[in-house]
Formats: structure tokens, sequence, C-alpha cells
């Protein structure tokens, strides 16, 4: 029992832990916060025209609350009608432009997330570390075990080329 002892301890002591700290390593990326400001400016594009749509449902609200007292029940009702189709097709589009930059944003957090990985092996085989575990994989750790500097200056040397396609509107 005591020599079987030893050996798990032996191996147990053997193994070579790091942790990543990947979403300080996403989030940081130059590459993503460019990528992210060029989303943003692209959102500014659109958000005049969200806005004029806004405006043009305020104002046929406006003009249905204007026209309750002159207009009959059926008149009134197709105005209602109109008024919640548009706005029906509004929230869709709004609902249908978040959506796209979402998925945007996922699909280009999922190549830096790739890379990161990719690096991560590497440093693996060359250090001969046995186990990887990201930053919200544990409570506490020695910052010696902690390669995420060492990791976010090999991904600072990689031209990572992140793209986004603009949302078109129908």
């Amino acid at each position: 029992f005591f020599i079987f002892f030893i050996l798990i301890s032996k191996n147990a002591l053997g193994i070579n832990i790091v942790v990543i700290d990947v979403e300080k390593l996403i989030n940081t990326n130059k590459e993503y916060l460019d990528i992210l400001k060029k989303i943003d400016n692209n959102q500014i594009k659109h958000s005049s025209f969200f806005k004029e749509n806004e405006i043009a449902l305020e104002n046929l609200l406006n003009e249905i609350n204007e026209s309750k007292l002159v207009l009959n029940e059926e008149e009134l009702n197709n105005l209602i009608y109109n008024y919640n189709y548009e706005l029906n097709k509004f929230n869709k589009e709004i609902e249908n432009y978040n959506l796209y930059f979402q998925d945007q944003i996922i699909s280009i957090r999922k190549i830096i997330l790739k890379e990161i990985i990719e690096l991560a092996e590497k440093y693996a085989k060359d250090n001969q570390v046995d186990l990887i575990l990201d930053s919200t994989s544990y409570l506490i750790a020695s910052n010696d075990i902690n390669i995420t500097t060492t990791i976010e200056e090999m991904l600072k040397e990689i031209n990572l080329k992140l793209e986004f396609k603009n949302f078109e509107t129908n």
C-alpha cells in the first residue's frame, strides 16, 4: 500500500498545469477592438434609418389619435391595422438587425478563440504542459502558472484579418 501511495503521489506531482484568461485575450485583442469600432460605425449609419422609421410610426399613431373623431369605425380600423402591420415589420427589422450583429461578433470571437487554442496547443507541446485551464475553471491559482501574457504576445504576432459583413436592410 505504501509503495502504491508513493507511485500515485509521484505521478500527481508531475502534472504541469497552466491557466489562461481567454476572455481577457479576446476582449483586449487589438484586431477585435478595431473590428468592434467598425461595427459601431456601421451601426451608426443604420441608426438614422431606424430613427426615420420610428418617427414615421409615431406620426402614423398621431394620425390615428387625431382621426378618431373624424373617421368612421372601418376607416379607423384600417389605420390601426396599417399601423400594427408597420410596427410589426419595424420590430422584426430591429430584431433581425440585432441578431445579425450578435452573430457577426460571435463568429469573430470564434476565430480569435481558434487562434488562442492553436497557440495554447503549441505552448503546451513546447513546454511539456499536461493541462491548460481557462481562468473561469478554477478558484485560486498562482500567477506563476498563468500564461495569459505569453499567449497574448504570441497572438499579437498573428495578423487575424477579422471581417464582418454589412447589414442589408430590406
